[in-house]
């Protein structure tokens, strides 16, 4: 009562009353004391309180911050309190005093009995108890990030193959790359970089190593594909080189590398695509000539000579084009071109080659043509063409083999060309052609046009002209069938055949159109699908000449099933109609019929709406059906405006 409360507290412990003598000591802020004395009456939370108190004097006499030496004895307090907090079945109480003092471990172990196992992991983590730490990961579910642990852990102890594999099992690929490049294993950090989608470094170590195989797929991969190439070339694996090169548009090396391994078209096609303005354009353009002359197509042989040789002075280091831009001009009769060629190669050199014996014999034919008539026969033109003696007789140039087939376009037969020793599709046109001049000047100009088509889906235009009487194409000869053909036999084809054909087509198409060639008569009897799984489209260029022959009324009348509204009403038309012409084989091709099979087909093509193709074809993909029916629009404006459009769409169709 006279407030000394120490005396008091001492009293009443002497009196055998700990618990009266704790409270009182409590109160007189003697609180280690106080939580003796709790504890030997087993009042443990209030042991627990008095300590925290200890522990709060303890921090104000510090400002808070616990000094080192002092840490010790502030964490022997905190863990006695803990203990307290814990008998008297206090947890959180403890976890959070053990935090306080920083002893991670313990309460850790405290949060890994209760099965608080993220907690846990936290704490052991601060403890610096990897291992212990990771464990706890494990057990949650998360090996990765265990593993993660165990290689940090490893690493400061040195231990980099024990690293090394727990940072595979945590997929850490680039690290687990530096520390196998740091042990001296490049082969194994290029395949932990490869792993980590590194594929560039990945490449480059390869390199180093002269592993040209491993080191070219990974700079394929890294969109690398100029470095992808060099390395497939020193491995031997010339076509993928090829394909790397054309792919960074480096296309001379491309086409020149698809040439030697006799892939004719291939090396075409990237030749082709050689720009003017690149420093390999004329070299692109001579390769191409005398591809083109393996080939047979001479008329393009020619004409890219005349590009490679446009504009360019004749001297040593070009010779050899000029020369074979006048072997091509006189194979192909026009020899007062030839003979002007000859002459500017002998004021270079003039023991070029032949080029003075070829001069002089055709200076020589000439004055024997000139003696006969002003108008040189068929005989006298062979006859240079060949070299030979005029008077000889005229082979046949082509000898008919069987008839393939007929129809609006003429009749289709197989046949072998004499001169060039192959076998081609040659095609007889209507015999009316010959009442029509102008559609007949018009037929050699789209044929010219249709022979400078060069491409994997588009038969080739060999040659046109006049043979016993009647005007013929010779084109490339395609084994296989049309697809009306399998139409006729299968009824419909599944969406993936379609998809395939239909994309083929679009890439000839892409192709022609660039060139500003228009089909005009896409239609289903004129894609061939032949027998290594390739399209083909037929007679670009025909249909605007027979539509001069026989006239819009004609043609209006008959059964133009394929014609987009614009043709069919006769007005002017662009590559757009060919977008609809596809559009309409399409769905011939998904529900096994045409979408205007009955009455006028020409007024429903004009003013018909066209029929949607899953109302006919249930399983057919919506997004299939839609596209038909973009492309059959009868406003041009609202079609895919280019067949790259449409292969584009085609590709996100999603095929059974």
């Amino acid at each position: 009562m006279q407030g000394d409360l120490k005396k008091s507290a001492e009293l009443f412990e002497q009196a055998g009353n700990k618990k009266r003598a704790a409270e009182i000591y409590f109160r007189a802020g003697l609180f280690r004391k106080a939580a003796q004395l709790y504890q030997e009456v087993s009042e443990f939370k209030s042991a627990g309180d008095a300590l925290v108190k200890a522990l709060e004097q303890m921090e104000a006499r510090v400002g808070g911050e616990i000094v080192p030496q002092e840490m010790s004895f502030y964490q022997a307090l905190a863990r006695e309190a803990a203990r307290d907090f814990s008998k008297a079945q206090n947890v959180e109480q403890a976890i959070a005093l053990w935090d306080r003092a920083k002893l991670f471990e313990e309460s850790g172990q405290t949060l890994l009995d209760l099965g608080r196992l993220k907690e846990a992991a936290e704490r052991f983590q601060n403890a610096g108890k990897i291992l212990k730490a990771a464990e706890c990961l494990e057990k949650m579910g998360e090996p990765g990030k265990a593993a993660e642990l165990r290689a940090k852990y490893y690493l400061e102890q040195g231990k980099k193959q024990e690293a090394i594999g727990e940072l595979e099992k945590a997929e850490n690929w680039e690290q687990a790359s530096a520390i196998y490049q740091e042990l001296g294993d490049p082969k194994k950090s290029a395949r932990s970089l490869e792993k980590a989608g590194k594929f560039r470094t990945a490449g480059e170590i390869w390199e180093q190593l002269e592993n040209w195989q491993e080191a070219g797929e990974d700079f394929e991969k890294a969109g690398e594909f100029s470095q992808a190439g060099r390395c497939y070339e020193r491995a031997s694996e010339l076509t993928r080189a090829s394909e790397m090169f054309e792919k960074a548009g480096e296309f001379f090396r491309a086409g020149s590398s698809y040439y030697q391994r006799g892939l004719l078209d291939r090396a075409i096609s990237a030749l082709q695509q050689v720009d003017k303005s690149k420093e390999d354009y004329q070299k692109a353009c001579s390769l191409l000539s005398k591809i083109f002359q393996e080939k047979g197509m001479l008329n393009l042989a020619r004409e890219s000579l005349r590009l490679a040789t446009d504009n360019q002075e004749l001297s040593r280091s070009n010779l050899e084009d000029f020369y074979q831009l006048a072997l091509l001009n006189e194979r192909l009769g026009d020899f007062e071109d030839a003979m002007g060629v000859y002459e500017k190669i002998l004021l270079v050199n003039l023991d070029y080659q032949d080029a003075r014996n070829r001069l002089d014999r055709l200076k020589q034919q000439r004055t024997i043509i000139d003696s006969r008539s002003s108008t040189p026969s068929m005989e006298d033109t062979q006859s240079l063409r060949e070299g030979e003696p005029l008077g000889m007789d005229k082979p046949v140039r082509y000898e008919i083999i069987e008839e393939i087939g007929r129809g609006g376009m003429g009749i289709v037969y197989q046949a072998r060309d004499t001169i060039l020793d192959r076998v081609v599709a040659y095609k007889v046109l209507p015999a009316n052609l010959k009442e029509h001049p102008t559609a007949l000047r018009n037929f050699f100009r789209e044929a010219k046009s249709a022979a400078r088509l060069n491409h994997p889906n588009i038969v080739t235009v060999y040659d046109a002209g006049e043979e016993a009487g009647n005007y013929y194409i010779a084109m490339e000869y395609v084994e296989g069938e049309t697809v009306k053909q399998i139409l006729t036999r299968e009824g419909k084809l599944p969406t993936k055949a379609v998809l395939l054909i239909a994309g083929q087509v679009c890439k000839a198409l892409e192709y022609a159109h660039e060139r500003k060639v228009v089909h005009r008569d896409i239609k289903s009897s004129n894609v061939m699908w032949t027998k290594d799984r390739q399209t083909k489209l037929m007679d670009f260029g025909l249909a605007k000449v027979l539509e001069e022959v026989k006239g819009y009324q004609t043609i209006a009348s008959g059964t133009p099933y394929y014609m987009s509204p614009e043709q069919a009403m006769g007005k002017e038309i662009d590559h757009r109609t060919d977008i609809y012409s596809l559009g309409v084989t399409m769905f011939e091709m998904v529900i096994g019929q045409l979408p205007f099979k009955t009455g006028d087909a020409v007024y429903h093509h004009i003013h018909t709406p066209p029929p949607e193709a899953k109302t006919l074809n249930d399983s057919l993909d919506g997004e299939l059906s839609n596209l038909i029916l973009k492309c059959m629009q009868k406003d041009p404006a609202y079609r895919f405006q280019n067949a790259k459009e449409l292969l584009e769409a085609l590709k996100k169709v999603k095929a059974e």
